[in-house]
């Protein structure tokens, strides 16, 4: 959990693949780790699109377009290759970007839980601690 605090601090691609990486290994706990050494390319498409449309509800026959894969391909073969289900993937996304706009300070909880697309602030707290491990009002901010 550290690492992902320390990584906060810089926002280029990068640190947020580092973030992503830091996160599905934390869920992984002690699980045989996901083999990924052919990836198709639908997947590094897929995982592209997501990342770059966080914020929005993306669906599954969408993703199937853009892939040019079937939906059942993607429903199947997308948890092999990235270690969690289309859905809860999204949700990760979502939670690191929630954790920049907290540490920006420049919203509310209630605010960020509706900016990353959480039904209510509910819904955003209890996924944030399984993922994060602490609640968002307990996030350790920048010193700087």
């Amino acid at each position: 959990m550290i690492n992902i605090y320390k990584d906060l601090s810089y926002r280029d691609e990068q640190t947020f693949k580092e973030i992503e990486a830091l996160i599905l290994k934390i869920e992984e706990g002690n699980k045989k780790r996901v083999e990924q050494l052919q990836i198709p390319n639908w997947v590094n498409t897929a995982k592209e699109y997501l990342l770059e449309n966080w914020n929005k509800t993306v669906g599954l026959e969408e993703l199937a377009a853009l892939c040019g894969v079937h939906k059942v391909t993607i429903s199947k073969y997308f948890p092999k290759y990235v270690g969690s289900s289309l859905r809860l993937y999204q949700r990760k996304v979502r939670i690191i970007r929630a954790i920049e706009l907290i540490r920006s300070k420049k919203y509310s909880l209630t605010e960020v839980a509706f900016l990353c697309g959480f039904a209510d602030q509910s819904h955003f707290t209890r996924f944030f601690r399984q993922t994060v491990g602490c609640l968002p009002k307990e996030l350790p901010m920048d010193e700087t």
